[in-house]
């Protein structure tokens, strides 16, 4: 076992704790916070996605929320998913947004980077 291996190894299974605890922490917040998301953030989404309200939808939604306001400086989200609505992250109050950026796209960023340093060690673990 080298070094890498374990600084990728260690790094992952850091990064994948605390996006699994973020998760958990927002699939227990998901259930309370969606009806106020849908409120600001809902013209987004088609009007048969908001009536669902179970777990795993609203965890994606609030999810989905959370990478828009995150990336709406992008072009690309301007394009393809604001449709020309920036205000609406402008409405909606700033402890509503920090939620969904810090818990929801935070959460989902570090399990993305958890993934990554798995695929990097095995990668790197044959040279």
């Amino acid at each position: 076992m080298t070094v890498t291996d374990i600084i990728f190894g260690f790094s992952g299974i850091f990064a994948g704790a605390i996006g699994l605890v973020l998760l958990f922490i927002a699939s227990i917040v998901a259930l309370f916070k969606i009806d106020e998301a849908d409120h600001y953030f809902g013209e987004w989404d088609s009007l048969e996605q908001l009536y669902l309200k179970g777990l795993p939808f609203s965890l994606w939604r609030m999810t989905h929320y959370g990478f828009k306001i995150l990336f709406r400086k992008s072009k690309f989200v301007q394009r393809v998913f604001m449709n020309g609505k920036p205000e609406l992250i402008d409405q909606a109050p700033v402890g509503l947004k920090r939620l969904l950026v810090w818990l929801y796209a935070g959460g989902m960023l570090c399990l993305i980077f958890a993934i990554a340093m798995a695929g990097a060690g095995m990668l790197l673990s044959d040279l």
